[in-house]
């Protein structure tokens, strides 16, 4: 089957042009008919991830015959509105992932192969729906008072965690305090937090000490999820120990570098109302999913064509033609999707503390051969200074006067301007995306050029997300970060996220941002923060890629969403 790019509503609107103005007032209000800064884009909100990921398309070559079919931005993410009559019951979803995710805790590590699959056992207050507005998933309803500081939260009666357990107000207290000290977001949101009370065993009291009509956003990121109360006060400093949800599957089995196996939560009640984006209605269809790691990016394509696996996850740029013309086969392309490049490691214990020295390296960089060799085909890529894609509300080109000097000479200066003495910069890279190897190995030349001396070392994605985690441990590493997102939501503005960016100035763009209902004005201090991320080079983006993902004809209900699930999709056959 050829590569489908079904044209949809949401298709339609990412082709015209975005009037901020009129797209955020549209979306700023919140019951109670307090100002809401849930800030919509034409295109979306997060992953759920909070994200950072390997995800991407990745290339071998840095090549590609002329396609056969070009995939386009206006192609992107068919919406399921309703459950079809024709979902059938049972069977073994097998899925090969870009390798073991990290960890199973979406509130403990941001990686996008960890929310992925752990989405499909845990669920948020809130959730995106398919125009990636906040939409009420555990809550039954909400009140808004005091003018944007106080929520009255309201919890759906009858929700069973998976060990039997009925979901309460004190389940979402302690869920909510352990996601204020582990997530990078949620310590964000909660430096704002007066108060978080119980009411009564289904009504919560969430206070601000200011408007923040922004919460509902952060708190349909799935590192805010919902477990029960004895699981989250005992894992505060960590991966929590039992992986207890409320979604429609639950963890059956996980074996390190086999797979992760889901099975259907039978007393998993959906919402009414049908699908909506990643909320509504969840139906699970299959018996089981197993997650199956694996790292190398043509045994995923592979195995998807001699019916190993029956959904692969990032797949080769270079394969589109190849995998688009096996009958069996459909495939499909997302963007907007994420952004990539290289993160430098800003606290005092690397070398990449030095601002002079981030932007002499900046300044070396060729982000057209860097991202040619991370995703091949122009048509998988494009590049340019944003934090969020020209299809969003937020999209500025503030800081392009930053942005793919490659100028290694004048880097050459600024190095020994700088002080650099040859000390190694030690750049932690992975092929398990080929993406982000491939990127490093170009950027790297780059860099030698001017002066520099990188020492490259490459490990599996798990090992990087352990690695990167550890000040004293690293210079520079890639990864991605959704580009449809609210810039806001961007995990790497927290000084806990690997990168450990700390500005004052940083800080005071991201509360302003948060607090102000005007968007007009919200949008100033946006470009200000896109061009304060750029003056202090606290990071390289290189380009936005898209995704190749493939799956067998007999998957059926799957809707190209930006970050996959399984949920309300079942087998023909």
């Amino acid at each position: 089957m050829a590569g489908d790019f079904r044209s949809t509503p949401l298709a339609y609107w990412l082709r015209r042009p975005v009037n901020r103005r009129a797209l955020l007032r549209g979306s700023l209000t919140l019951a109670g008919g307090a100002a809401m800064a849930s800030f919509l884009a034409a295109c979306g909100g997060e992953s759920s991830s909070g994200g950072d990921t390997g995800s991407g398309g990745g290339n071998t070559s840095g090549g590609g015959a002329t396609p056969a079919a070009s995939p386009t931005a206006g192609q992107f993410r068919p919406v399921q509105t309703q459950v079809t009559a024709e979902g059938k019951f049972g069977g073994l979803l097998r899925v090969a992932i870009v390798g073991e995710p990290p960890a199973f805790d979406p509130t403990f590590t941001t990686a996008t192969v960890t929310q992925n699959c752990a989405w499909h056992v845990f669920e948020t207050l809130w959730t995106p729906d398919a125009n990636f507005s906040p939409k009420e998933m555990l809550l039954d309803s909400y009140e808004v008072q005091d003018d944007g500081k106080v929520f009255i939260l309201k919890l759906r009666d009858g929700v069973l965690f998976h060990n039997g357990k009925k979901m309460g107000a004190d389940d979402v207290i302690a869920s909510l305090e352990r996601y204020s000290v582990l997530s990078g977001r949620g310590k964000t949101l909660f430096e704002r937090v007066e108060g978080l009370d119980k009411v009564d065993d289904l009504t919560v009291r969430l206070a601000f000490k200011e408007p923040t009509g922004i919460a509902p956003v952060f708190l349909s990121e799935t590192d805010a999820i919902i477990i029960p109360k004895e699981i989250a006060d005992a894992s505060h400093d960590g991966e929590m120990g039992e992986f207890i949800g409320t979604g429609p599957y639950m963890l059956k089995e996980r074996l390190p570098d086999r797979y992760i196996s889901l099975v259907r939560f039978e007393d998993y009640q959906p919402l009414e109302g049908g699908p909506d984006g990643y909320g509504g209605t969840k139906i699970a269809y299959f018996d089981e999913i197993r997650f199956i790691p694996v790292p190398e990016v043509a045994v995923r394509g592979d195995g998807l064509i001699t019916d190993e696996f029956d959904f692969a996850d990032t797949l080769s740029t270079d394969n589109f033609d190849s995998l688009s013309a096996e009958p069996d086969l459909t495939t499909q392309v997302v963007l907007p999707y994420y952004f990539y490049g290289a993160h430098f490691n800003k606290s005092e214990e690397s070398i990449m503390s030095n601002r002079d020295l981030r932007m002499a390296l900046l300044t070396a960089c060729d982000l057209d051969a860097a991202a040619a060799a991370g995703f091949g085909r122009p048509e998988f890529y494009r590049l340019g200074p944003e934090m969020a894609a020209p299809e969003t509300a937020w999209y500025t080109d503030a800081g392009k006067e930053f942005y793919n000097l490659k100028d290694p000479d004048k880097a050459r200066e600024m190095l020994q301007a700088a002080g650099y003495d040859g000390t190694p910069i030690r750049w932690i890279a992975t092929k398990e995306y080929a993406y982000n190897y491939n990127m490093a190995v170009v950027l790297k030349e780059q860099m030698e050029k001017a002066g520099a001396v990188i020492d490259l070392q490459v490990m599996d994605w798990a090992t990087l997300v352990a690695t990167r985690s550890q000040r004293d441990a690293w210079d520079i590493f890639i990864t991605g970060h959704e580009s449809y997102s609210h810039p806001v939501l961007q995990p790497f503005l927290s000084e806990s996220w690997p990168g450990f960016w700390s500005s004052p100035k940083k800080d005071e763009l991201v509360n302003k941002i948060i607090a102000e209902p005007d968007p007009d004005k919200q949008m100033e201090y946006i470009e200000q923060l896109q061009y304060h991320w750029w003056e202090e080079a606290a990071y390289i983006k290189v380009c936005e890629g898209a995704t190749l993902r493939a799956y067998r004809n007999r998957v059926k209900g799957y809707v190209n969403p930006a970050d996959w699930f399984f949920w309300n999709v079942w087998f023909e056959e």
